[in-house]
């Protein structure tokens, strides 16, 4: 499950001020969500007044848990990402795998990354909690990728977004 934020955003080509939700985390186990990421219409945004569209230039986290990896896009410095590594290890210690994530600033190189580890080229440390977690992940996998939600998934996504729930200006501007 993906996590994303509500904002206002404000047109710059006719000053009309909409409501968008921006990712702020993405699963790329799912084949959808990692076609976002790919074909670069994450976080993209069309004016419903005049028809302007743009990406919004905004960090998230892009996570595989079938293979314990994570990427965060940051174009620009995010103090919360700190916060959130900080309450991943507070929960789960120094050895899982979202306390020491990979941070990007090119949008082309966060992409590169992501294919680097999905061929196995990088690897994520998972340390004891990403190993006792990786056979029961392995059962989630199917002949289409993902056989089923388990209660695993849910309580990834729980302490995925525990430290980075609310964090998002009045306004982004594009």
């Amino acid at each position: 499950m993906n996590h994303r934020v509500q904002t206002k955003i404000t047109c710059p080509g006719c000053s009309h001020q909409f409501n968008f939700r921006l990712y702020r985390s993405v699963w790329g186990e799912y084949p959808e969500n990692r076609e976002l990421v790919m074909s670069d219409k994450i976080n993209v945004t069309t004016c419903p007044s005049c028809g302007n569209s743009a990406k919004i230039s905004y960090p998230f986290i892009y996570t595989n848990v079938l293979q314990f990896f994570a990427v965060w896009w940051e174009p620009y410095d995010d103090p919360q990402i700190d916060e959130d590594q900080k309450s991943y290890m507070k929960s789960f210690g120094a050895d899982y795998y979202l306390t020491a994530v990979p941070r990007v600033k090119d949008w082309n190189e966060f992409k590169s990354t992501i294919l680097k580890f999905e061929r196995g080229e990088l690897k994520s440390t998972t340390g004891k909690y990403g190993n006792q977690a990786q056979g029961k992940n392995n059962q989630l996998i199917g002949s289409k990728g993902i056989k089923s939600k388990s209660g695993c998934s849910l309580n990834f996504l729980l302490f995925l977004f525990l430290g980075s729930i609310a964090y998002i200006s009045a306004s982004i501007l594009f």
